[in-house]
């Protein structure tokens, strides 16, 4: 409107936001992830690839504009639904993203990468003392949660880029070798098992914690109206996007290109440390070291602060610094469980059920100003999308009941890849926009 106040951000800090979000979603998935892939997919790495930035690039970039679009937070994406399931759902996500798995892998990979590999022998007190260090950093961080674009954003991120830029072209200028003959599913279905590999960055559901966390950085900076808050919220996804799609095509293509130096790597650390020792030696073994534990500090810097955020809401008697403390000490405990295989294998089963739930919110919270009737067309949406998520995940087990109850889904698209629920939910969507006008919405969600 004419008589609105027009509230800009300086252009150093408009680069600041994106270079803190950037930093935030580049975390220990971001980095093991995507050399591995490139490694299996060999000829195929860019099929793969670009399955893998759907889920790792695309979708998070859609997370940040649906959350912006409808005012900052999980709450507002997901109000159609009650408020008991929407508790239960931000909690299990913000718990996974944050303190009982994603943060505390960001302490396990920069601790099995970043210093690991300097010392003689693996010691579970160095790691346990590492773990402290590094969640004391974060702890401290994240208490100011206004301020990570000036500690994050200008100052941690710009030396992380330095490294990376490093670590990044030296694939492109000088390969080790060519990629290839593929491997594993990535000679059949690339682009559907790179799809698939996007979930374990887990940035979908990243976007959905830190868009609260990009508003309230904005918010700190004097941007206070929702069309500037949107506008300077989408501007930071596109200079995250653009960064992280950087990476991962430059790790891609190392990836692609190591099988000369490592056999059969179990992850892709390995690749990673590999690769920085033959090219630059020692000092690239401390570059890497560098690289590995600031990326990782920054996520779980974010993923502690979006966290805290959420639950000091929830839990309104509880001061922001106790639940950030509480939160930093969990993550503690959980880096100390077991090693870094065995925490990503564990919570596989909750990301394929949470990533088709999270995709579905954030496609209908960046139509939502246009659906009639949102209510019904978000709950029987989303509840399809979970049951299907459900049976996809319930098929893969041993039990021969399941085996038998479940073949009936056999003939539909998705059943063999983990893509069971796409066509169903889609479905119910179409049928529930053309029922919805029969459905009363509800006086408090009819603007």
């Amino acid at each position: 409107m004419n008589h609105a106040i027009k509230q800009t951000l300086s252009l150093q800090n408009t680069i600041g936001m994106g270079f803190m979000a950037f930093a935030m979603f580049l975390g220990a998935g971001n980095l093991i992830f995507p050399p591995l892939i490139g490694f299996m997919a060999g000829e195929q790495v860019w099929y793969a690839a670009a399955g893998f930035l759907v889920t790792g690039v695309g979708l998070p970039l859609l997370g940040i504009v649906a959350i912006a679009r409808v005012g900052g937070d999980f709450n507002n994406i997901s109000q159609e639904l009650p408020k008991g399931l929407v508790i239960a759902l931000a909690s299990s996500i913000y718990l996974i993203i944050g303190p009982v798995y994603a943060v505390p892998r960001t302490a396990l990979v920069a601790f099995e990468v970043g210093i690991e590999p300097f010392l003689p022998s693996n010691n579970a007190h160095v790691q346990l003392i590492f773990s402290l260090v590094f969640f004391s950093i974060a702890w401290y961080l994240s208490i100011r949660p206004g301020k990570l674009l000036e500690t994050v954003g200008k100052l941690i991120t710009p030396a992380l880029i330095i490294l990376l830029t490093l670590l990044g072209l030296s694939p492109v200028f000088a390969p080790l070798g060519s990629p290839g003959e593929s491997l594993s599913v990535y000679q059949e279905t690339p682009l559907i098992s790179g799809f698939l590999e996007g979930y374990m960055t887990m940035d979908t559901l990243a976007a959905l914690m830190f868009g609260i966390v990009i508003i309230t950085n904005l918010k700190s900076h004097g941007i206070q109206d929702k069309t500037s808050l949107f506008h300077y919220s989408m501007t930071t996804g596109i200079i995250t996007a653009i960064g992280l799609s950087l990476v991962y095509l430059s790790l891609f293509y190392l990836g692609a290109t190591s099988r000369a130096i490592i056999t059969s790597p179990e992850n892709g650390g390995q690749i990673l440390a590999s690769y920085a020792h033959l090219m630059f030696g020692s000092t690239g073994a401390i570059m890497l070291a560098c690289v590995v534990t600031l990326a990782c500090l920054t996520t779980a810097i974010g993923c502690i602060t979006a966290a805290s955020e959420y639950f000091d809401e929830l839990f309104s008697f509880v001061s922001y610094r106790t639940v950030v403390t509480i939160v930093s000490a969990t993550c503690v405990v959980f880096a100390n469980m077991g090693g870094l295989g065995e925490i990503i294998e564990l919570f596989i089963p909750a990301l394929l059920v949470l990533y088709p739930i999270s995709i579905v919110l954030i496609l209908l919270g960046l139509f939502r100003h246009r659906l009639p009737h949102s209510v019904f067309i978000y709950r029987s949406t989303l509840a399809t999308a979970f049951l299907f998520s459900v049976i996809d995940l319930l098929k893969d087990q041993s039990h021969p009941l399941f085996a038998q109850l479940l073949s009936v889904f056999d003939c539909l698209p998705g059943y063999h890849n983990h893509m069971l629920w796409v066509l169903p939910a889609l479905t119910m969507f179409l049928i529930s926009l053309t029922l919805s006008p029969l459905f009363k919405q509800p006086e408090s969600l009819s603007n």
